[in-house]
């Protein structure tokens, strides 16, 4: 290994670590950030300019504003609601997790990660068939990912409770409504 190599492995691991070890969410949304413009930095310098540039305007951009404003969406409707809404719902949760991580799992076991695939850097004449045939599942699983995660952190910043636990003020807007 080289020792850009080194380095870019070891920033990856570190910005990486820093993601899932940071107490506030506005610096492990930053520290993700990092991570990937340092991924981009690898695939342009793998001569994949294409998947460089991309992992910098999705994920670095559009991404991570999406995650940021769903954190701003927690810390806004951060309170003592009284109760837990989803209480309810934990066994469905964990049914629907096992069921994605069983869609993932036979999504990827049928995938040849590239071998012996000519990727011409990263062109987009070379990966969209590749993303929209071999790999399609993989692909529509991280959408669904993403879109099942937004609006789970969305339902669990709604405040939902019940009337008795609201003050008489709040009684009457809520009844308003």
């Amino acid at each position: 290994m080289s020792g850009l190599e080194v380095l870019a492995l070891l920033l990856l691991l570190g910005t990486g670590a820093l993601v899932v070890t940071l107490k506030n969410a506005i610096h492990a949304a930053l520290a993700l950030i990092l991570n990937f413009l340092v991924l981009a930095g690898v695939y342009i310098a793998l001569d994949a300019r294409f998947l460089g540039f991309i992992q910098i305007i999705v994920y670095a951009g559009t991404i991570v504003v999406l995650f940021l404003f769903v954190i701003m969406l927690l810390y806004a409707a951060q309170g003592d609601v009284g109760f837990d809404p989803l209480v309810g719902s934990k066994p469905l949760a964990a049914l629907l997790s096992l069921g994605a991580a069983a869609l993932f799992y036979l999504s990827l076991s049928g995938l040849s990660l590239g071998q012996g695939k000519d990727l011409q850097g990263g062109l987009p004449q070379a990966l969209g068939p590749l993303l929209y045939g071999d790999w399609l599942f993989a692909l529509l699983g991280v959408g669904f990912l993403l879109l099942v995660a937004t609006v789970a952190a969305v339902a669990l910043v709604q405040p939902q409770r019940p009337l008795d636990a609201l003050k008489p003020e709040e009684k009457e807007k809520e009844v308003m409504r």
